[in-house]
């Protein structure tokens, strides 16, 4: 594939071939790779690696130099030794004993050991180590090359017997053999998914910059065609804002209502209906159209903001939340939605910080801009004390604030232990359905006070008189950070939720407090700072772009490499006033399915963006569900093998039985759902996955209305990972579904 590769660098690889101890002063390969003008976007990052190891001047070697000497390397003679063997065996099978015409081979080896200094130099190596568990496709195949040393770490974890299944011996293996084996496979990974796709020797294949993709509004041009008339509702939370751009919606002949959250949508959509409105909802996971005796849709729907239909003329669209444009994950819908959408009028509702960010963008998209600024409906304080008894000192209509899963549960068992109050929680990762009735059963006084995280802080109407901060730090997925001023206001502003349907004309009050005297200082601090304006929107570009970009590339090329080159090219080549979709999420999902090669390339797009959670278990779902499509099978939910036995109300009473396991579970009915939507043909018997959806909604109401110890401080008890290997004595049955619905 690579014949035009110059004469020194054959030459060079020679060199390495005929010297045994292959440490010959390589001048000629390091300096051509990265002189070469044959690369496609990027040269390779070797970011890790010790300053100088790729330069002329420097040597082939195997140890790993330049490490602190308290490291796990130079602590851990053995693991030394083995590392420094390992690595030397697979650059003599790989490199030297290779195709000497090819400097890619040397290059991989580089990126090998720039993945295993990431590795070594990580200061939290030891509780990572302690926290890994290696799975079985991930030792038979890794694909996570910054995970390659815990895997070296962990390799007795896997039973010798599987071992031999896999390296083919029958004979006693040695943990060097593991070690080349994990090695051999990370080397392939590399080599053939982030090095030879990025070589390229044809000017049709460097053309991959003549798709322009950096002016996001041009990306649209049906929508730059039309005069569009953006308003603007902002103002702080409780300020009418989104119930005024509503009554514009009601009165348009089509119409779209754009959410964050699928409970906001449907809430929407059943408002619509009680109001008499003819609505449809779209949301990934659920489609219902409201037809009229012709059998016509709605002219309205409400749905969320990433299912917007761009190819659509509308006379009003609603965006809500708008501030959401700048959340780095998903803030790209919201984008897509305001640059994209094709309607006459355009009302976004949020906060006023976004208000310099859509200047620049109307300005530049040529659209009418009016903005309706809005005051607060009633009256928000921040006390001057804590409270002073603690979690005793907690009254009625009081919402508890904390930021993880974990802390919530305690406090939920606290505060019923230690008062006579029963409490309600809310957070991310409950069903939507389930936090809707948590809610419910808080507005109606049937329980007295909430403990919620940040979920709270859009989607739901609640009657909390007094949000109470526990902390003002919250776990970004890599560390403890500071609430932001946004942060607090977004979830303070709950506190005294104007009712609109109130007779008494009594304007409510809220007020905020918290546990401790140093939080409630910080969170004052952020209810008075000064509002912090946003500066940029989040982008990627549409499925459509990438496919177009994809072309350019070398058959083969995989997705996520792609992907990383548009990210590149984005960042490099793009107004200042856009900033870049983070693809951490993305790249993760892609990852369980990329090697198929029988999905094309839009399929792989359209399936790195299904809502999969970073669960063990329900990764393992999507694989399977990616595999119907990839066959082309057609399959319901019950036969697939996940443990849907543990679907039976005997199960609520069992604490080996978690909430993460059903909340697991309820992701991958979801997922299943969000899929049918997109492949009809393939996943199908819908009626059985909603009895099963409903079942698990129950089964996670009932488990926290009963908790009486917190299951995630007790290891061994039942999760993903052990998920199917716990039988009840009785399974799920559509009958037991029917008794269930009732119930509920």
């Amino acid at each position: 594939m690579f014949k035009r590769l110059a004469l020194p660098i054959a030459v060079a690889h020679r060199c390495f071939r005929r010297t045994s101890l292959s440490r010959y002063h390589n001048r000629k390969v390091s300096a051509r790779i990265f002189e070469d003008e044959s690369w496609l976007v990027t040269k390779p990052k070797l970011n890790n690696l010790p300053k100088g190891a790729t330069k002329e001047s420097s040597f082939v070697q195997y140890e790993f130099t330049g490490l602190n000497p308290t490291s796990l390397y130079h602590r851990d003679p053995m693991f030394k030794n083995l590392l420094d063997r390992s690595i030397q065996l697979i650059y003599n099978e790989k490199v030297t004993a290779d195709s000497a015409e090819d400097n890619t081979k040397f290059l991989a080896w580089l990126k090998l050991r720039d993945y295993l200094y990431e590795g070594l130099k990580d200061p939290k190596l030891t509780s990572n180590t302690e926290n890994y568990r290696p799975t079985l496709q991930q030792t038979v195949r890794p694909t996570e090359p910054s995970k390659l040393v815990l895997q070296l770490l962990k390799t007795d974890e896997i039973e010798d017997s599987v071992w031999n299944k896999i390296l083919s011996k029958k004979e006693a293996i040695t943990v060097q053999d593991k070690y080349v084996y994990l090695l051999r496979q990370m080397y392939n990974y590399i080599y053939g998914q982030e090095i030879v796709p990025k070589m390229a020797h044809t000017r049709e294949i460097r053309g991959s910059h003549d798709v322009d993709i950096s002016n996001p509004t041009e990306w649209f041009p049906e929508a730059r065609k039309m005069k569009r008339h953006i308003i603007m509702h902002i103002g702080p939370t409780n300020s009418g804002k989104t119930y005024n751009a509503l009554q514009k919606l009601k009165n348009a002949d089509r119409g779209y209502y754009a959410g964050p959250l699928r409970l906001l949508a449907r809430e929407i959509y059943d408002r619509f209906q009680e109001e008499g409105v003819r609505c449809n909802l779209l949301t990934g996971e659920e489609v219902i159209q409201d037809l009229d005796a012709a059998g016509n849709p709605a002219g309205i729907t409400s749905g969320t903001v990433e299912m917007v239909p761009l190819t659509q003329n509308y006379d009003v669209v609603v965006l809500d939340e708008i501030q959401m444009m700048a959340d780095a994950d998903r803030g790209w819908a919201w984008t897509h939605a305001l640059l994209g959408v094709r309607a006459r009028e355009i009302h976004l509702c949020g906060e006023k910080s976004t208000l310099p960010v859509i200047k620049k963008i109307a300005s530049m998209a040529g659209d009418r801009l009016t903005i309706n600024e809005y005051k607060r409906l009633g009256e928000l304080e921040v006390e001057t004390t804590v409270l002073k008894k603690g979690l005793k000192s907690l009254r009625k209509g009081d919402c508890v604030v904390a930021f993880s899963k974990k802390r919530i549960l305690d406090l939920k068992l606290k505060i019923e232990r230690e008062t006579n109050l029963r409490v309600a929680v809310i957070y991310g990762s409950l069903p939507p359905e389930t936090r809707i009735q948590q809610a419910k059963l808080f507005n109606t006084g049937e329980y007295d006070v909430l403990v919620a995280s940040d979920a709270i802080g859009m989607g739901l109407n609640l009657s909390i008189d007094r949000v109470v901060f526990t902390t003002d730090l919250k776990f970004n997925g890599q560390e403890m950070v500071d609430l932001t001023s946004s942060n607090m206001k977004q979830i303070g502003g709950r506190a005294g939720r104007f009712k609109a349907n109130a007779g008494n004309g009594e304007i409510p009050k809220g007020s905020i407090t918290a546990l401790e005297p140093r939080v409630l200082t910080s969170v004052r601090r952020g209810i008075e700072a000064p509002i912090s304006y946003l500066q940029t929107a989040v982008i990627w570009p549409t499925d459509e772009i990438c496919a177009r970009v994809a072309t350019k590339f070398p058959p083969g090329t995989p997705t996520s490499t792609v992907l990383r080159t548009i990210a590149l090219q984005l960042e490099q080549r793009s107004d200042k006033l856009f900033t870049l979709s983070d693809l951490k999420n993305r790249l993760s999902v892609l990852q369980v399915f990329e090697h198929m090669d029988s999905l094309p390339f839009l399929e792989k797009l359209r399936l790195s963006n299904a809502p999969v959670k970073d669960l063990t278990m329900v990764k393992r779902a999507f694989y399977k569900f990616c595999e119907t499509i990839a066959k082309r099978q057609t399959r319901g939910l019950l036969t697939y093998p996940f443990p849907f036995e543990v679907l039976d109300f005997r199960c609520i009473a069992d604490e080996k039985f978690t909430l993460e396991l059903y909340e697991s579970l309820y992701n991958i009915i979801m997922i299943y759902f969000w899929l049918s939507n997109r492949y009809p043909n393939f996943f199908i018997d819908l009626e059985s996955a909603r009895d099963m959806k409903y079942f698990c909604e129950l089964i996670i109401f009932e488990k926290l209305d009963r908790l009486k110890k917190n299951p995630y401080d007790k290891k061994g008890l039942m999760s993903t990972r052990q998920g199917s290997r716990y039988k009840p004595k009785a399974s799920y049955s559509r009958r037991s579904t029917n008794n269930f619905k009732n119930h509920y």
